[in-house]
């Protein structure tokens, strides 16, 4: 079995208990979600879990902060103790956002990086804990948001294109500021920007390239279907498995490395002065390959005349 396969197989089988536990304590109508590598199917023993909720019910306090649901605390606790690792501290761990706040404010002045970063997580990552329908209406609403009345048909939707860009290089300038002024952990920060974070966007511009030459109805139902598979079978099923044998080899060794406790405590230990570290090189390496392998999949699934190639660029 693959690094690949064990993943699927984990993330799959503590999503199922979650949800299960989950179906007692959730009031119906709202939504609670997880992103990350549990919503990817990539977890291993060693992986946190985030989740964050989409309420309709609005109560926010007199600067506008909305409060945390009563509920809110089982949840928490039901999660921890079928995934006990704790999450990072600056994700989007237990925080609350409203639907309407999803479709307002895009590229706004109060559009900050907590903001962008839900909405992209919703669209690229974004995996059901508790009502399924609930996740699936919010990001149409998203998508919709995004595609405009509008969009003529052979137009890429570059607002939604641009904003997936600007996400990607958010999370590079965001990691440049933790590691150097937050005294994050680097290594393993650096080796995820290298393969998770670029396949996550990798995904998201696939998707979008092959929309470019549907109607604005179809471009949202397509991307709804493509949204909602993980990264690795949303990536498969537009390129195809023959494909992406070489993106998935370079990537399953990645995955492999960071369900081992002594790799990422290493990788978490590590110094920027430390680049030589055997650990720390190996993968390195090997995301220079992945990257040119996702590279030469970009190339062999849109040709030079498709108007991905300048949309990217200019």
């Amino acid at each position: 079995m693959t690094a690949t396969d064990r993943a699927h197989h984990l993330s799959n089988t503590k999503l199922d208990e979650i949800r299960a536990r989950l179906q007692s304590i959730v009031p119906s109508g709202e939504v609670v979600l997880t992103c990350g590598s549990y919503a990817r199917r990539e977890a291993s023993p060693e992986s946190d879990i985030d989740f964050f909720i989409i309420t309709g019910q609005v109560s926010p306090d007199m600067e506008g902060k909305l409060h945390e649901p009563g509920w809110a605390d089982g949840a928490r606790s039901t999660i921890s103790s079928i995934v006990p690792i704790e999450p990072a501290e600056d994700g989007a761990f237990s925080s609350v956002e409203t639907r309407d706040s999803m479709l307002v404010n895009i590229g706004g002045d109060r559009d900050n990086n907590h903001k962008i970063t839900r909405r992209m997580l919703i669209l690229l990552e974004g995996e059901w804990l508790f009502n399924e329908s609930g996740l699936n209406d919010v990001r149409r609403h998203v998508l919709e948001r995004y595609i405009g009345s509008g969009m003529t048909d052979h137009q890429l939707a570059l607002f939604l294109l641009n904003d997936i860009i600007r996400y990607y290089r958010t999370i590079a300038v965001d990691y440049e500021f933790k590691i150097t002024e937050g005294g994050k952990p680097w290594g393993i920060r650096n080796i995820k920007l290298v393969f998770s974070r670029k396949l996550l966007y990798a995904s998201g511009l696939f998707a979008v390239a092959l929309t470019a030459d549907a109607g604005r109805d179809k471009k949202i139902a397509l991307l709804e279907e493509l949204f909602r598979l993980p990264v690795i079978e949303r990536m498969t099923t537009i390129c195809g498995k023959r494909n992406m044998e070489g993106v998935l080899k370079s990537y399953d060794i990645f995955l492999d490395k960071m369900e081992k406790p002594e790799v990422r405590s290493r990788l978490k230990e590590l110094k920027r002065t430390e680049r030589d570290d055997p650990i720390f090189r190996e993968l390195k390496n090997e995301g220079h390959h992945f990257t040119r392998e996702l590279l030469k999949l970009f190339e062999a699934t849109f040709d030079s005349t498709h108007p991905i190639h300048r949309a990217v660029v200019f």
